[in-house]
């Protein structure tokens, strides 16, 4: 047993490449039904290596350690998505296409978003773990008492306004509104948030998001570019040069939405009972 607690980040590892391999293959051969599982299969296998070599890096990581909490940033991850897919239907930002009806083919679409809170989060426990922003400290900055006030206020604002103008500029509010409304929150109960690591002057978390919502987003829009079923944009987006379907500027938000996933994740934190807290892990 103890043999096999050693290799398990080797295991892990392996099974995480043959997902991207044999996602590649199908993809290209368009073979039924693993073409429908094309981006699911590449995330997870993604998501395996980048745990195995979190491990290898920290001595520790969530899969192997933590692998309840692992669990729930999936299960919170196709509930998060489906909130912004719910603001898509006011906003029309994007739209599906290749997408199977059949039900049983229409559980790879719930597994293709259960990766994106994992793929964020394991991208910086990676960066992290490469010790990237190791050194990156600022002053402290002093908060004033009614900033976070001010924040809650604009972000409801910000997450109101969709509801009564429907153009599709306005997913620049979305995209922020929930790091406004929600990180105050996590910051008035003590929970973790960007407010208090500015207030502290230690930002390598911070900058660690932001970082891995490019990351994160440059292989969303590589995998959706050549994905069998995928989706595109209904916003008209700047013109010029073009990073597989996206524009240039379109890749702005992905750093924003990173800190939105992370406040989001630390609100969700706070509703679960102390109890269950702690049997799950969610530190």
């Amino acid at each position: 047993m103890k043999n096999f607690l050693t290799q398990l980040p080797s295991y892990l590892g392996c099974i995480g490449i043959f997902l991207i391999v044999f996602a590649q293959i199908t993809n290209f051969l368009k073979t039924e039904p693993f073409v429908y599982w094309y981006i699911a299969m590449t995330w997870y296998g993604y998501i395996f290596i980048a745990d195995s070599i979190v491990y290898l890096l920290k001595g520790k990581s969530y899969i192997i350690n933590r692998p309840k909490k692992f669990i729930v940033l999936v299960i919170l991850s196709v509930i998060f998505w489906l909130i912004f897919e719910f603001y898509n239907e006011f906003l029309p930002g994007w739209h599906y296409v290749g997408t199977p009806t059949k039900p049983g083919v229409c559980i790879s679409c719930y597994f293709a978003i259960s990766t994106i809170l994992p793929a964020v989060f394991e991208t910086v426990e990676l960066i992290r773990g490469l010790r990237i922003f190791q050194k990156t400290k600022i002053q402290k900055i002093k908060i004033h008492k009614s900033l976070p006030y001010i924040s809650i206020f604009i972000g409801l604002i910000f997450m109101i306004i969709p509801f009564f103008y429907h153009s599709p500029y306005l997913w620049a509010l979305v995209w922020t509104g929930f790091i406004f409304l929600l990180d105050p929150i996590n910051y008035f109960f003590h929970e973790k948030s960007l407010i208090s690591q500015l207030k502290s002057g230690n930002i390598k978390i911070i900058l660690s998001i932001f970082l891995a919502g490019y990351i994160c987003g440059f292989f969303w829009e590589f995998l959706n570019y050549r994905a069998y079923i995928g989706w595109r944009y209904d916003i008209p987006l700047v013109g010029g040069f073009k990073i597989f379907e996206m524009p240039v500027l379109g890749y702005i938000p992905y750093g924003f939405f990173a800190w939105e996933l992370y406040a989001m994740y630390y609100f969700a934190k706070l509703l679960f009972p102390q109890k269950i807290e702690k049997e799950l892990e969610l530190k």
